[in-house]
Order: structure tokens, then C-alpha cells, then sequence
């Protein structure tokens, strides 16, 4: 089981339209690792979650024009540091983390995940009138991990969570630089 600590950070937007990250590569953690911050956070984390739901080019109240929110789960010494020493990093409770995870990274995502290939051929055999198998009545359970038509344990995060067997730590309230 892999503990992570969630934080959630403010993307700005550079003057060539590019995106304005923090330089995670100051942080003492990273540079111990000998890693790139954006190589470290794919390893020792889970990667980026953006908001998908409000972009740069958006005006929203949760998310004004020029700027967008990201997250990103990620070991508690990174956090500890990321929030201590950039004001546009702030550590969130697993309550937060999952509400910005549903609605707003993975909102986009399908609910399941269709092979059209193993579909077409229970069809085919239906239609020629012919019993499925124990595999392929499976294969139409979306609870059932059989190629088919399953849940897409990404979209969820009380689902991903299982999936990926990670835990994410209260909130510490690290202190600001």
C-alpha cells in the first residue's frame, strides 16, 4: 500500500501561452532523487490531475481566466515542502482531493470501458443463435474485469483508490514558507 499526500496547485499562464508550473525541481526531495519534478511525480506519485472542467481560457468563479488547477498525490515530504515554499500549493483532505477528482479530472471519462471487438463477437454468435459461454456472459457484467464491457475504475476515485491500492494521508496543515 503506497501513502500519498494530495495537494492541489494554481497553474498560472506564461506571456507565450504556456503553462506556469512552480519549480518543483527546488524542492530538497526531488533534487535527492537526481529526477526531473515531472519525471518524480509520475514515479513517486500518481501523475497530474487537471481540471478538465475549467481551463486557462475559461472564467469561472473556481478557476478565473489565465489560470487552472491542478492536483497532484504525491509522497508527504514533496507536499511538506511544495507547500512550504510556493504560495499557489496547498495540501487538501482526501474529501477535497475526491470531490476535484470526480467532478473535475475525470469527469470527462466514460463510466465504462467497451471492446467493440469482443462485443461484435457475442453478437455474431447470438445472432446465429448460439449459447454464450460462461466468458462471454461475463464479458457483459460491467462489475466483471472480463474484455467486454467493464466499469472504468479510473473515473471514481473511491474506485481508483482500490485499484491502484493507495491510501492518502489526513491533512497536517504544513506551514506556509
Amino acid at each position: 500500500m503506497r501513502e500519498l499526500t494530495a495537494i492541489k496547485i494554481k497553474i498560472g499562464i506564461k506571456q507565450n501561452g504556456q503553462a506556469k508550473y512552480p519549480n518543483f525541481n527546488q524542492l530538497q526531495c526531488v533534487k535527492d532523487s537526481g529526477l526531473d519534478w515531472s519525471k518524480y511525480i509520475d514515479i513517486y506519485g500518481l501523475g497530474w490531475f487537471y481540471d478538465k472542467v475549467s481551463g486557462h481560457q475559461d472564467d469561472t468563479p473556481d478557476s478565473p481566466h489565465g489560470m487552472q488547477f491542478g492536483c497532484l498525490t504525491v509522497p508527504e515530504d514533496f507536499a511538506e515542502q511544495a507547500v512550504a515554499m510556493f504560495p499557489e500549493v496547498e495540501e487538501i483532505d482526501e474529501v477535497d482531493f475526491e470531490i476535484f477528482h470526480n467532478t473535475k479530472a475525470t469527469a470527462h471519462l466514460p463510466d465504462e470501458e467497451i471492446n467493440k471487438d469482443v462485443l461484435d463477437s457475442i453478437k455474431a454468435k447470438q445472432d446465429l443463435g448460439l449459447d454464450l459461454t460462461i466468458d462471454q456472459t461475463k464479458a457483459l457484467d460491467p462489475e466483471d474485469n472480463t474484455q467486454g464491457i467493464r466499469k472504468n475504475n479510473m473515473k471514481k476515485w473511491s474506485d481508483r483508490k482500490v485499484v491502484q491500492n493507495i491510501v492518502l494521508k489526513n491533512t497536517k496543515n504544513f506551514k506556509k514558507g
